[in-house]
């Protein structure tokens, strides 16, 4: 304990031993001044009565009520003794936080100098109540330097605009109650997520770790309404009808800090049956300020608004067709988030690869990917997603852009995009990958090509009710091939495409209705899909839902197994699902 808060205890000791002396002292003045006031009341003494013993005196009346009176004193001077007692906790508590700050380098030493312990409150004086208004007010035992505050994502134990971002877990950091700080770290409690470590003082130990948990079990289906089909390089492809359950996607999410809540990091276990696949991703991120974060790692490469949302809050089972089909994928690099102006953010970065096979150490091309999305919420907070969970009672408006651009060259194998269920590759409009041989024209094969993708979005969230679009354009340009010139044609190919999203929850925050319609446009054909199903939120939020969903699908442009969606194929689509997120 600290030589302040040992002088407090002694402090307080000697209170309680002076209380009792004055209070002792009171019970024999009272006893002196009732014997001299009944001496001077009576009357003088006769001489016969002098001379016959005097019978012993009863007690006087008023003694009970002396001690009553006595009892009264030392029953105030003991709540005193309990109020000092409390400020002396208080006092250790500003100690500690204090000791904290100190050694901390990022405050100065007139900051620490400035924040010097406040001398203990002088006792009040005999019967008179203590003011609590004179007491310091009471302070956290462990504090994070002001500038801190604004710097550190997450640090208010509420998760921000980001963590809609992430397919598993949130940035928020758990907060400790005051009576929780015995210890330097507890364990074993749920703070939106399953806390494993949380310090009681983030300054003099500066770790923490939260584990999430997101699964989703889906059973999909789909009936073919033709056999075949024939993509762009003259091959004919069949088309099956399917059946199936599947671990579609679970995700393991460690996330915390480490020597300072600045210094943040994820790492994310991403598995599912659909693929038999496992694989690695993350990130590290430091915090400057809520306006520049800087990460690097194994994250999405930020080119449409419907990709960057998380997984756990599409608005039907799976993201749409035309997203499927234009969305960048993902992959390594480094990239900056933040929120410069109130309700104002950007997230923006250089990755290895846009939309290709391979965008590991083993990946042939030098080129690098240049991609950035900003989005305004100008009438407060929008919200993760799309459906209207909040039931804002004001409406809400979410506006946002992205651009990306990359010189895409050709990787051998064709295969290796598969490495990563999430990602896709470049295609044509009919399906047909374009980087596979003859896909623009008989023996020619692409070998590198510019790539431009802009997308724009706009949504709209009202008791309820929520409302989403996003357009997208795609220009691919700069060709460069082998085997035989491209047509003139397809020099510059310009595909466009867009989503349009409609909810309303007939239960709010508990079971809504849906429709949804996406389609992909372009010189070697178009694809769309319309349909709709239903969400239950199984306990009033977005941690279980159990989604239904139908479309038709006409001529899909996207292929990903994880989704659903395969190259070319028409028919009916129905997925069932069920997502926990813990």
């Amino acid at each position: 304990m600290s030589s302040a808060s040992s002088r407090g205890l002694r402090a307080a000791r000697t209170v309680w031993v002076l209380s009792l002396c004055v209070a002792f002292n009171l019970l024999i003045s009272n006893r002196d001044s009732a014997g001299a006031d009944d001496s001077r009341s009576s009357p003088p003494a006769s001489p016969l009565s002098a001379t016959i013993p005097a019978k012993k005196a009863d007690p006087p009346q008023d003694i009970e009520d002396r001690f009553r009176r006595l009892e009264a004193v030392v029953s105030k001077q003991a709540e005193q003794i309990r109020q000092l007692s409390e400020e002396n906790r208080k006092l250790a508590g500003q100690i500690r936080g204090r000791s904290a700050a100190s050694s901390d380098p990022r405050v100065t030493p007139a900051q620490t100098d400035a924040a010097s312990t406040p001398p203990l409150p002088s006792p009040a004086a005999l019967g008179v109540p203590a003011d609590d208004s004179a007491a310091p007010p009471a302070e956290p035992a462990f504090t994070v330097p002001l500038e801190s505050q604004s710097a550190v994502r997450g640090l208010d134990d509420t998760p921000s605009p980001y963590s809609s971002l992430l397919d598993a877990g949130n940035d928020a950091i758990p907060e400790l109650e005051p009576s929780e700080l015995a210890r330097p770290y507890l364990t074993g409690f749920y703070d939106k997520g399953f806390v494993l470590v949380a310090p009681n003082d983030k300054q003099l130990t500066p770790f923490a770790l939260k584990l999430n948990v997101t699964t989703q079990l889906r059973y999909t289906g789909f009936s073919r309404s033709v056999d075949t089909w024939t993509d762009s390089s003259g091959l004919v492809q069949p088309i099956f009808n399917r059946s199936y359950f599947a671990l579609n996607r679970q995700w393991f999410s460690f996330s915390g800090f480490a020597f300072s809540p600045r210094l943040q990091f994820n790492a994310t276990v991403f598995t599912t049956s659909t693929t038999n696949v496992t694989v690695f991703q993350g990130f590290i991120t430091y915090s400057f300020s809520q306006a520049f974060a800087l990460s690097s790692g194994y994250f999405k490469v930020p080119g449409t608004r419907e990709w960057i949302e998380s997984a756990r809050y599409t608005l039907g089972a799976e993201r749409t067709m035309a997203n499927t089909f234009f969305r960048p994928s993902i992959s390594p690099g480094v990239w900056a988030t933040g929120e410069p102006l109130e309700g104002f953010f950007y997230y923006a970065g250089i990755f290895n690869d846009f939309n290709s096979t391979s965008n590991g150490a083993n990946r042939v091309s030098d080129n690098m990917t240049y991609s950035g999305n900003i989005w305004w919420e100008p009438l407060g907070k929008f919200g993760p997603g799309y459906t209207d969970e909040e039931y804002h009672d004001r409406l809400a408006i979410r506006t946002g852009s992205s651009l990306t651009y990359q010189r895409a060259q050709r990787e051998p194998n064709l295969q290796l995009g598969q490495t990563n269920p999430e990602n896709t590759i470049l295609r044509l409009s009919d399906g047909t990958p374009i980087f596979q041989p003859g896909a623009l024209a008989p023996g020619v094969t692409l070998l590198e090509a510019n790539v431009a993708l802009f997308s724009y979005d706009l949504a709209f969230k009202y008791r309820g009710f929520s409302l989403s679009t996003e357009y997208y354009g795609r220009w691919i340009y700069g060709l460069k091939a082998t085997g035989g010139a491209v047509p003139k044609a397809y020099m510059n190919i310009f595909d466009t495409g867009g989503l349009a999203q409609l909810s309303y929850a007939l239960i709010p925050k508990k079971f809504e209705l849906f429709a949804r319609t996406s389609g992909v446009f372009g010189p070697f054909g178009d694809g769309s899909e319309y349909g709709g199903g239903a969400n239950w939120y199984a306990f009033s939020n977005r941690n279980v839902r159990v989604t239904f969903e139908a479309k038709r699908i006409n001529h899909s442009s996207a292929n990903n197994l994880l989704y659903g969606y395969f190259a070319g194929e028409s028919g009916m689509l129905y997925q069932l699902q069920l997502l926990t997120d813990f």
